[in-house]
């Protein structure tokens, strides 16, 4: 869609804007199909983001009724301003453009840490809500992560990146490897909560000192620690070994606070677990966006993913025979 139209519609949606001055611009940020625009009123500060949309993706359609339903529960996303169900286009409150990306170079104590912290906090709010006891008014998801996602998963990586990347013969002897099969398995057996399934950097804005999530049309049942692990393993971010752990620390008392009976124990294995699968769903993405794709920059992110997933090979719960693959 174009930018008038854009502005067009967006005086219809905002009366109060219909004779205002407006700034529009586009942001760079479209993917699956959608397309985003930011607008603005000069004169009373505020502002809105559009998100235009086609239907080729099931989730496309998920993220306006998934942006009521957080709105309701106070779980942070932006605020759902309009809904054009007929016109695919959705109208939301505009964070601003500093994600937790973003922060990535500044001082760990003062910045970073407490704002990873507090998407702790956000994201668990999200997890509170289980498959257990779901909520009434909980709007129409993409499909659970079960043993059909799992193996989905497991496929993309073998197929994308490892065929790709090392050979067909490693491809199809991992393929083979129970230690994917027994992974998919115990996920499969794990009590499920609403998770993200894309939680990392990018997909968190920073607002003062609030953390907002975005890009949450994803939402679904799954492995909490799936989202824990997509944060603290992001491809695309650098921690220390000693700010990962602190982390994922903090998180586990958060779990606690809120009256888990999940052990230390038990919450180590499902985190390398989960984080194991959550990369290697990663990898596969890489290796099918740089070379199918042609977004040859998603390939700059394989040397980092390979080291996170050698590095949950030596952990407890970890896939060995990923570490023989990739070392």
């Amino acid at each position: 869609m174009d930018i008038s139209t854009i502005e067009r519609r967006t005086r219809e949606v905002i009366p109060e804007w219909r004779d205002a001055v407006l700034e529009l611009s586009v942001i760079e940020k479209g993917g699956s199909g959608r397309g985003f625009f930011r607008i603005s009123e000069p004169a009373s500060g505020r502002g809105a983001v559009v998100v235009s949309y086609n239907r080729d993706r099931p989730d496309n359609e998920r993220f306006a009724p998934v942006t009521a339903f957080l709105n309701r529960h106070s779980i942070p996303a932006p605020q759902l301003i309009d809904w054009d169900q007929a016109g695919d286009t959705v109208w939301v409150e505009d964070l601003g453009s500093l994600d937790l990306g973003h922060l990535e170079n500044e001082d760990w104590e003062t910045v970073r840490r407490p704002a990873y912290e507090e998407t702790l906090r956000t994201v668990m709010r999200l997890h509170t809500i289980t498959e257990a006891s779901p909520p009434t008014d909980l709007p129409e998801l993409e499909p659970s992560f079960d043993d059909s996602l799992y193996q989905w998963e497991q496929d993309y990586f073998i197929e994308q990146y490892v065929a790709r990347f090392h050979s067909q013969a490693a491809a199809k002897d991992l393929k083979s490897d129970r230690s994917l099969l027994q992974l998919k398995e115990e996920l499969c057996s794990l009590p499920r909560a609403l998770v993200h399934r894309d939680f990392q950097s990018t997909n968190v804005m920073v607002v003062g000192e609030r953390t907002v999530l975005i890009d949450y049309q994803g939402l679904r049942w799954g492995v909490p620690e799936y989202d824990l692990g997509s944060l603290l393993y992001d491809p695309y971010i650098e921690f220390s070994c000693e700010e990962r752990c602190m982390l994922a620390d903090f998180y586990f008392d958060l779990k606690v606070a809120r009256g888990s009976s999940q052990t230390r124990e038990e919450f180590e294995r499902q985190f390398v677990r989960a984080t194991t699968q959550r990369l290697m769903q990663a990898m596969g993405a890489y290796g099918f966006l740089g070379e199918v794709k042609g977004k040859k920059e998603f390939l700059d992110h394989i040397p980092a993913g390979r080291e996170r997933l050698v590095h949950l090979s030596q952990c407890e719960g970890g896939l060995a025979v990923l570490g023989d693959l990739l070392s």
